[in-house]
């Protein structure tokens, strides 16, 4: 007989401690998860470890056995969820008066010993291992009760059976209690390590912007001391060079404060007519680059949710890069959309220059560029912009050969 209670207590340690687990599994893996969700996930877990413990722990055949049903609702407590343990507590208690078909005054004194004694710990500041410790204690004095006031039967293995049974309670609960505390150090852990990788990124790019900065700075003043008052016609060469440097440098500090800092207004667009704008806004400067532009128009009227100006922002850098990337006077731009299920697909392709695989490796980094007088922002705010659309943006290249860029949109 008492084989078979521990193997029931047995099962039923597995079942209250299996949701849990995968509670703090989720909540490691998962670094993005919210407050509130990530209370509702522990919330749920506990639920549904006293869900199973009743469910399936043989509880009807040992009442007994029902004392490890009780560990969801210390958790609870040592949580800081009082109103869910309460409503964990009344569960118990109306499981038992369903399965014995009497109200059990002792039970429910219990359950309230409980909830009094959470309230003393709480104004005495005892820690949690002292308040697991204080309901194993009440655990005990309550079964102590059940088993030599209300059973007339009980001996010296009864008591044995009883310091077990507590014992094993405040193990259980305690190696609960002990995983979690592993899993808060785990979790400040990555806290800790993000916020590190995230200075680090920023001196970095601090560094960097410093570095771009600085060239142009250096240029402007080398030209400064060039500039003869005498020499009108080479002064003003001069003056429309550091003009140029100058608005390099406004340009690297516009982007650079717009990362991070992408708002998106989204509403409800035609993407067509997008793509129509943007060829527009470029023909001129195609034509002049001699560049064609081949927009090969979808025939369905295509509707998606998004930022119009902040997509215009970046098919316009997309296709002033494959400009800029022209190899010979023959060059062309395809530029196309189509639908795939809930997604909207632009492509846009030319044959010009393309790029090795180390350039494309790194081609979404902050100041990376291979052009002369590039910021090296406009890929990687792009990237941003159509990230924040929750799409993607993807580059296919060969050296020599051409570039397509695919970008793939959610369309609501």
């Amino acid at each position: 007989m008492e084989l078979t209670i521990f193997k029931d207590i047995i099962l039923n340690v597995i079942l209250i401690i299996f949701p849990i687990l995968l509670y703090l599994l989720l909540s490691i893996y998962k670094d993005d998860i919210s407050i509130n969700y990530n209370n509702l996930l522990l919330n749920v877990a506990l639920l549904t470890s006293l869900y199973l413990c009743l469910r399936f722990g043989n509880v009807e055949e040992d009442n007994k056995i029902l004392l490890f049903c009780n560990i969801p609702i210390v958790i609870s407590y040592t949580k800081n969820k009082h109103l869910l343990s309460i409503f964990l507590s009344l569960i118990n208690i109306f499981y038992l008066y369903s399965i014995t078909e009497t109200i059990l005054i002792t039970t429910t004194i219990k359950y309230f010993s409980y909830y009094i004694l959470y309230i003393c710990a709480k104004k005495k500041n005892l820690s949690s291992d002292g308040f697991i410790l204080s309901t194993a204690v009440l655990q005990a004095f309550f079964l102590s009760f059940e088993y030599f006031f209300l059973e007339t039967n009980s001996n010296i293995n009864h008591i044995a059976f009883l310091l077990v049974l507590v014992f094993i309670y405040y193990f259980t609960a305690f190696l609960i209690l002990y995983i979690f505390r592993i899993i808060d150090k785990v979790q400040n852990l990555n806290v800790t390590i993000k916020v590190l990788e995230k200075d680090k990124k920023t001196k970095d790019a601090l560094f960097k912007l410093t570095h771009e900065i600085k060239n142009p700075l250096a240029v402007c003043k080398g030209y400064m001391e060039m500039i003869n008052l005498d020499k009108r016609e080479k002064s003003e060469k001069y003056l429309s060079i550091m003009k140029d440097e100058i608005d390099r440098s406004l340009n690297i500090m516009t982007d650079f404060l717009q990362f991070n800092k992408i708002k998106i207004n989204k509403k409800k667009m035609c993407l067509n007519t997008l793509i129509e704008d943007v060829c527009n806004s470029l023909l001129i400067v195609a034509k002049t680059n001699k560049v064609k532009i081949n927009y090969k128009e979808n025939n369905d009227i295509i509707f998606i949710s998004g930022d119009y100006e902040r997509l215009k922002q970046v098919l316009i850098n997309l296709m002033k890069n494959s400009i800029e990337a022209k190899k010979s006077n023959n060059s062309i731009i395809k530029i196309s959309e189509s639908k795939e299920k809930d997604y909207v697909i632009i492509i846009v392709e030319d044959n010009g220059t393309g790029m090795d695989e180390y350039t494309l490796n790194h081609l979404k980094e902050m100041f990376y560029t291979t052009k002369e007088n590039g910021t090296g922002l406009g890929v990687a705010l792009s990237n941003e912009i159509i990230e924040a659309h929750n799409g993607t943006l993807d580059y296919d290249s060969i050296l020599n050969e051409g570039t397509k860029v695919t970008i793939r949109l959610p369309i609501s």
